[in-house]
């Protein structure tokens, strides 16, 4: 038993040994460094498409939730580390937090990115949208009834939706909960009225999605590519217009100072901003451009109402807005 424990550990220690060095190796032959909170196959067909371009360059990535993926470079870059070339992620008020604290590049003056309109781009916090994801509600079309489909966001709030809904979690996956609180006409009232109305609330995305397409729960809202992606597959979903409008996310993406390769930064990044570059995010990774002037994403219900937030608002009540939504989880969960 002692001797097959020690075989155990040495097989384990030398299996570490083997990933460490992998991985070690992937990073040493890479010369771009890129943390996006892109789902791991969105990014890595945009990986694809970086290198078919660029032969000459290959990808690092990393990839997490859009919170997370804030929360981990503040964190690096606070202790030194941190060098990395490209950011993306969709929790757009964080990028007001790290312009603040000089992290990132000056973008905005690129001629590429005087094609974006000014909702897809900040020249205080120098991001541009790599994307702009559209929120779409979703619904199972085995439990939703034609006819019956949700018409409105203001009805999602309405006893005929009571646990019936699931949405993701605010505190790592961000996107969709600072929509509804810095934009007009929704705030603390209506993130209170999902909340009390018996939403189921989950890691991410995907997460989200799954259980409405499994017929757990019946109605979620998620980014327009998450949800093409499950019905290209089969999934028993469908994408309800709502009546006020389509949210626009904006998710920003940036340079940061200092990292290890800034020529191939700038090359790529300019690219992904360019009518090439959104062409492949609409038609390759499917998701929504902030450039008009790119194909639109096959799916999606077009023409459509844009409904946009103030982004800089939500990261200036940080504290009063990440208390407010940890109180109202807390208590919606324990009313239901």
């Amino acid at each position: 038993m002692k001797r097959s424990i020690k075989s155990i550990l040495v097989i384990s220690l030398i299996a570490g040994f083997v990933a460490f060095t992998s991985h070690a190796a992937v990073a040493a032959k890479a010369n771009l460094i890129f943390y996006s909170s892109l789902t791991t196959a969105a990014q890595a067909t945009l990986v694809k498409g970086i290198e078919k371009k660029f032969p000459d360059i290959k990808v690092q990535s990393i990839t997490a939730g859009g919170v997370s993926l804030y929360q981990r470079f503040v964190a690096e870059r606070s202790v030194g580390k941190g060098k990395i070339d490209l950011l993306h992620f969709s929790y757009t008020p964080g990028w007001y937090d790290l312009a603040k604290r000089g992290y990132v590049k000056n973008v905005t003056q690129f001629p590429e990115a005087k094609k974006f309109p000014a909702w897809g781009k900040d020249e205080k916090a120098q991001w541009v949208g790599l994307r702009a994801p559209t929120l779409q509600v979703i619904y199972n079309t085995d439990n939703v009834k034609p006819g019956e489909a949700p018409k409105s966001f203001a009805e999602l709030t309405q006893p005929k939706w009571k646990n019936r809904l699931v949405l993701v979690d605010p505190f790592q996956s961000a996107g969709l909960w600072d929509f509804f609180y810095g934009a007009d006409g929704f705030g603390e009232k209506y993130i209170k009225g999902l909340l009390y109305n018996g939403a189921l609330v989950q890691s991410r995305m995907g997460a989200s999605t799954e259980r409405v397409a499994t017929g757990e729960r019946d109605v979620t809202m998620v980014f327009e590519y998450i949800a093409i992606r499950r019905i290209n597959k089969g999934a028993k979903i469908k994408i309800a217009k709502m009546a006020e409008g389509t949210p626009v996310i904006p998710a920003s993406f940036g340079m940061i100072k200092d990292g290890p390769n800034p020529k191939n930064a700038e090359r790529v990044y300019r690219w992904i901003l360019s009518k090439e570059g959104q062409t492949v995010i609409t038609q390759n990774v499917k998701i929504n451009s902030a450039r008009s002037d790119v194909p639109h994403v096959k799916g999606i219900p077009y023409p459509f109402k844009p409904l946009y937030a103030s982004w800089e608002k939500v990261f200036k009540d940080q504290k009063k807005y990440r208390a407010f939504m940890t109180k109202h989880i807390r208590e919606a969960k324990r009313k239901k």
